[in-house]
């Protein structure tokens, strides 16, 4: 601890700053992103590292004010939060980074390929939420400290589920099964939903063919439509 002035009426160290001073390293509100939570964290404490102790009360005032929206009435549904560590604690329960790993896990696995919906709006489904999942997994691993080894090793396993995810949601089992029979643990997802791809084209091909007076009825429906539409109007001139 720094020692305090000669005259004695400095009781805490110099490096200290005001509690106005200290809210200017919180420059953005917290209104309930988990994205931006650890983030917020970071800077509340900082700003507690270098205020007075004795302004701590007045500090932790301030740093509610900085808290809005959805985090705000969750903060006020607790009655007995009078300090940082306890307001910190209500906010990590509920906006925690590992609750977001939690969701877009829970979104990957659920989620699956709907009738009226092409591979490849799958395959772009799949994309996005490979990254937000990527994304939540490397904060996460972030906050335990993982090495670096063990972080690159953990990206591949989510890669993994991303591309399994993507094969066991597939609408058509025809489809699943040859991408499960063309697919190897190294391939890519950019791949999978090649294979997809085709053979979503190979099977839609398959089915024009097999019906291929399909297109002359449509269209003679069409002919007989307009026909009858003629007929209509004549009589009722």
């Amino acid at each position: 601890m720094s020692e305090g002035s000669s005259d004695g009426n400095e009781l805490y160290p110099s490096s200290y700053i005001s509690v106005p001073k200290a809210m200017q390293l919180i420059s953005k509100q917290f209104t309930g992103n988990p994205v931006e939570l650890r983030e917020f964290i970071k800077k509340v404490e900082a700003a507690y590292d270098v205020d007075e102790p004795v302004n701590c009360s007045l500090l932790f005032k301030f740093v509610c004010g900085k808290i809005g929206g959805e985090a705000k009435t969750k903060l006020l549904a607790r009655t007995r939060v009078k300090n940082w560590e306890q307001a910190k604690a209500v906010l990590e329960e509920n906006y925690s980074l590992r609750r977001t790993l939690d969701y877009y896990a829970h979104k990957a696995f659920n989620i699956k390929q709907r009738a009226n919906e092409t591979v490849s709006q799958r395959g772009a489904q799949m994309d996005t939420m490979c990254g937000d999942l990527q994304r939540a997994a490397r904060e996460h691993m972030e906050d335990l400290a993982w090495a670096s080894e063990k972080t690159e090793g953990g990206g591949d396993i989510i890669d993994l589920l991303i591309r399994a995810c993507f094969i066991q949601g597939l609408y058509d089992e025809r489809i699943k099964t040859m991408v499960k029979t063309k697919d190897s643990i190294n391939s890519p997802m950019a791949q999978i939903v090649e294979v997809a791809l085709e053979e979503e084209i190979a099977i839609g091909s398959k089915r024009f063919r097999r019906n291929p007076s399909e297109q002359g009825q449509i269209g003679n429906q069409k002919n007989k439509d307009v026909h009858w539409m003629k007929k209509s109007v004549r009589r009722s001139e």
